[in-house]
């Protein structure tokens, strides 16, 4: 009887037959992560629809690592979760164990885990780069660029990061001022005013790449945009980029416009940066300009070399966008964070003022050797980048089978297999209680006596943050001239609370461009001795 209703009926035959193709494809999708716990929703938080469309219990979206973060892996009882999404996108491995993570990154190379190229098209729209390169192109970018990151380029950021604090300084009127207020300090190591340049490019651009710019770039005369303001947009408007066409950018948006205008000016400015860097390349003038032997330097010397061991132009571009991207933006994140929470946890404050104190004695200026004993304000900034991480997620696809020891919810041994796609929550990590007790909570103190290599913010194994030291070296030298001459306090809104205010400013870290942070922190800085 049913046999005979579906031949006479095309339209339910088509529905019964479309229903179970559908049971079946979800089966097979259920079956490929070993049916293990996790998120079962319409869209895969990577794929575009996922990505777009906000939070909420049946999509993910790019929030939930956040969002969820006290609550997730089923209450960080589960070391590894699956996402398998029932409409679209990939099914999904997400880790918040840090054992597992360490095994999977420090056997990189051995077990051949590759990077993701469509989770990094943003970085393949300048050209392949240390960041979205894979195998024998990411070891030739590793083995030309981490020379370049020397002693002698550590006490360079030391002293630029000096200059461009007293810049500041002279900038805002501060250096006139006993009392000063912001709304958000972010925009002192971000974006102040519209056409400044970050605090932390600046560092980069003179150290890393020799271009002088100043805290206080100028607008131009010819209506074009400036340097500082178009890697500022380009770092904001990656997603548009991927999915606006090219048509669009003619139509009379202005919004559209300015951003077409940013990306096109960026990609100029690089351009004239080689050309300007290349022909001084054999002239003394190179010397004056930048220690020999900076990362822009090493670029641009490789585009000369054969292509086994050499550049082309379209890399040594992907690698200065990234390597701009990543030594900016993601510390300026950071220290924004870390100024915030000083603020809230004045005791954490007092000790790190303390540590100057004893360090500096009757001096009042700073000297690079005391900035790499401050170990208690090194602690400040690491701990505000583990509850706030830069790199919210590292993805890798397995192409070997891979197998993992977990410890929750019970300890056994899992095989991830080939072709699957596992994403490193480094929030999830950061934020589990088995492994950083009392995880919202902001303790230096977890980082005493922590080696470098440890920090786990940076990554591990092989594909860890190259410049993890510049950053440090950068950002503890401007939080200790900040408290050296700052006492910081929260900024209140009438009415609120010191706990009102962390929910709603510290609470609400998002990804901001390319990096993951706090949006806006307003703050007071009251001058520790008055003029």
């Amino acid at each position: 009887m049913v046999l005979d209703l579906l031949s006479h009926n095309p339209l339910l035959t088509a529905t019964v037959l479309f229903v179970a193709l559908y049971l079946q494809w979800y089966r097979n999708r259920l079956k490929s992560v070993d049916h293990l716990p996790g998120l079962r929703v319409a869209f895969s938080p990577l794929s575009l629809p996922g990505a777009l469309l906000p939070t909420s219990s049946w999509n993910p979206g790019l929030g939930w690592y956040w969002q969820w973060r006290t609550t997730a892996y089923m209450n960080h009882e589960n070391d590894i979760i699956s996402i398998v999404p029932f409409v679209f996108g990939k099914p999904l491995y997400y880790t918040c164990s840090s054992k597992v993570a360490q095994h999977l990154l420090s056997n990189e190379t051995k077990v051949n885990l590759e990077k993701p190229k469509l989770l990094s098209r943003v970085f393949l729209l300048w050209g392949e780069s240390l960041i979205s390169a894979n195998g024998n192109l990411w070891k030739k970018f590793r083995r030309l660029l981490a020379p370049a990151f020397t002693p002698q380029t550590f006490s360079l950021v030391f002293r630029e990061s000096v200059a461009i604090y007293r810049e500041m300084l002279a900038e805002q009127g501060w250096d006139r001022e006993n009392e000063a207020a912001i709304d958000d300090v972010g925009q002192l190591a971000l974006r102040t005013l519209r056409i400044h340049p970050q605090m932390t490019l600046v560092v980069l651009a003179r150290c890393g790449f020799g271009v002088p710019l100043s805290w206080s770039e100028e607008a131009t005369t010819d209506g074009s945009i400036p340097f500082g303001e178009s890697l500022n947009v380009v770092c904001h408007t990656h997603i548009e980029r991927l999915v606006i066409p090219n048509w669009a950018y003619k139509l009379p948006i202005q919004r559209l416009q300015h951003m077409d205008k940013a990306w096109k000016a960026l990609g100029v400015y690089m351009r004239e940066l080689i050309a300007a860097r290349r022909s001084a390349i054999d002239s003394t003038s190179i010397e004056a300009q930048t220690e020999k032997g900076d990362l822009f330097t090493r670029l641009i010397e490789a585009l000369d070399e054969d292509a086994r061991i050499g550049l082309e132009e379209s890399e040594v571009i992907g690698n200065t966008f990234a390597l701009m991207f990543a030594g900016h933006e993601t510390t300026a994140r950071t220290l924004t964070a870390t100024l915030g929470y000083l603020a809230l946890y004045q005791d954490e404050q007092a000790k790190a003022y303390s540590e100057i104190v004893q360090l500096l004695g009757s001096r009042t200026e700073l000297t690079l050797e005391d900035v790499t004993k401050m170990d208690f304000i090194h602690g400040c900034f690491h701990e505000a980048l583990r509850l706030h991480p830069a790199g919210p997620m590292l993805p890798r696809d397995l192409t070997k089978d891979v197998y993992v020891e977990l410890q929750h919810p019970y300890p056994r041994t899992m095989c991830l297999p080939k072709g699957s796609r596992v994403i490193i929550d480094m929030i999830g990590i950061h934020h589990n209680p088995h492994t950083f007790p009392e995880p919202e909570r902001f303790k230096p103190s977890r980082w005493e006596g922590v080696p470098e290599h440890e920090v786990t913010m940076f990554g591990w194994g092989p594909r860890a943050c190259i410049g993890r030291k510049f950053a440090t070296t950068e950002a503890v030298t401007v939080l200790a001239l900040f408290l050296r001459d700052w006492m910081l306090e929260v900024a209140l809104e009438p009415g609120e609370t010191i706990q009102t205010y962390q929910e709603r400013v510290m609470g609400q870290s998002r990804l901001l461009g390319l990096a993951f942070g706090v949006e806006t922190v307003p703050i007071k800085f009251c001058r520790r001795h008055p003029l």
